[in-house]
């Protein structure tokens, strides 16, 4: 039989005691900005550790904490809601999220493309993080604490924790319990019934940031299974999607495409596939090289070269670049090497995404990301309906909002 208990706060100022739900980017760094403000604050995040997430960002290839550009720039990444991130990062932009690691013990420096990268493994990052956290009195971190609903009172808030349930009271609550995707991490989107139960509208949770699936030949297949075990899926080239034009890497997979330049264009696909249930796309092999030199370099007689050969030489497409062009263009044509047509027909499970779209509609949410219907009540980071690709763009985004709503609860409180 489960137990009920309340919690007792060690904290003297119980009034003003802020209870944050999720240990991740957002939760974490709203965390970092009431303390630093002199508010004591309770974290619970139903994970043993906190920062699950924020260790898997910077897993591969370094931490990419945000990017280079003004506000306005960095707001056209935000799909459609380019006016409200405008706003977001110039309260929080780039250059005070670069000032802000370097307060935690780490530097940063400008990557390919604009990408900002923290110097100092994600691992370090995060140490100095919590322990500037911790070694604050106003701090209490509370691990395995599981959200599960609102109390029946304004200012209740319940959790689970192994057989217990726990009832929380608090003035202000911030969530930051993140979307559905790398459920490992414990962002496994839990919280939308207990939400949807409270009358909270919540839009579905999707994958973002995902690969995206493809029909290939047996032949197309069998070469991309060899190009893996050498470590060589990744291919130079360009996507367009509705007159959208990727960068970034792009990999082939047995089930499709992958990399950073499908993530760019990843919610216009989405888009096209609720629409048709398929998304038709073109694929540039050679995105360096303009149509007027793909004409002069052709112009060269093919002669008793073979197909393969005579591609190698006069354009430089080889292995795995030409056997997708042989898939996409059985006809052997290599006029048409800069925009072949490729049908996307889904998306990968929500599971596998790096970040997920859906989540709290901003119609809910008040300007600083307050709940309408539950004043005091804030949701922040990627819980709420935004999404923007990797390159830095989730991160800040996730900084962003929390300062924001952190910066709220600062004013209401002094």
């Amino acid at each position: 039989m489960q137990g009920q208990r309340k919690e007792n706060n060690p904290m003297e100022k119980r009034e003003n005691r802020v209870l944050i739900a999720g240990a991740g980017p957002a939760g974490l760094f709203c965390a970092y900005q009431l303390i630093e403000a002199g508010i004591p604050v309770l974290l619970a995040d139903r994970m043993a550790k906190p920062g699950r997430k924020f260790l898997l960002a910077g897993s591969s290839g370094g931490l990419n904490c945000t990017h280079q550009g003004t506000p306005a720039e960095l707001a056209e990444h935000y799909y459609g809601n380019e006016i409200l991130f405008k706003n977001l990062l110039t309260d929080f932009s780039p250059d005070d999220t670069i000032k802000w690691y370097k307060s935690i013990h780490s530097d940063t420096f400008i990557g390919n493309g604009g990408k900002i990268f923290t110097k100092s493994p994600v691992q370090e990052v995060l140490h100095h993080w919590i322990e500037h956290l911790s070694a604050s009195p106003l701090f209490e971190f509370k691990s395995e604490w599981e959200f599960t609903g609102f109390g029946k009172e304004p200012g209740l808030f319940l959790f689970r924790q192994g057989g217990n349930q726990i009832e929380i009271n608090a003035q202000y609550a911030v969530f930051a319990l993140g979307g559905g995707s790398r459920p490992e991490t414990g962002s496994d989107g839990a919280w939308v019934k207990p939400f949807q139960k409270a009358g909270i509208q919540v839009a579905p949770l999707q994958s973002a940031n995902c690969g995206v699936e493809a029909t290939w030949s047996p032949v197309l297949k069998e070469k991309i299974a060899q190009a893996q075990a050498l470590g060589q899926t990744s291919l130079d080239i360009a996507l367009d999607c509705s007159g959208r034009r990727t960068t970034g890497e792009v990999v082939l997979t047995g089930y499709g495409l992958e990399g950073s330049g499908v993530y760019s264009i990843g919610y216009y696909i989405r888009q096209s596939l609720e629409k048709d249930g398929c998304c038709h796309i073109t694929a540039d092999l050679l995105p360096h090289l303009t149509h007027a030199q793909l004409v002069r370099r052709l112009e060269k007689p093919r002669g008793k070269n073979s197909l393969s050969n005579y591609a190698r030489k006069a354009l430089g497409i080889s292995g795995l670049s030409f056997a997708l062009f042989r898939e996409l263009e059985p006809d052997g044509n290599l006029m048409s090497i800069k925009a072949l047509p490729l049908t996307i027909t889904g998306c990968r499970p929500l599971k596998e995404a790096i970040s997920s779209a859906g989540g709290v509609c901003l119609s809910q949410l008040d300007s600083n990301f307050m709940l309408k219907r539950r004043p005091g009540c804030f949701v922040v980071g990627e819980m709420a309906d935004w999404e923007a690709p990797t390159g830095g763009y989730l991160l800040q985004g996730c900084f962003s909002t929390a300062y924001r709503a952190a910066k709220q609860i600062i004013d209401f409180i002094s």
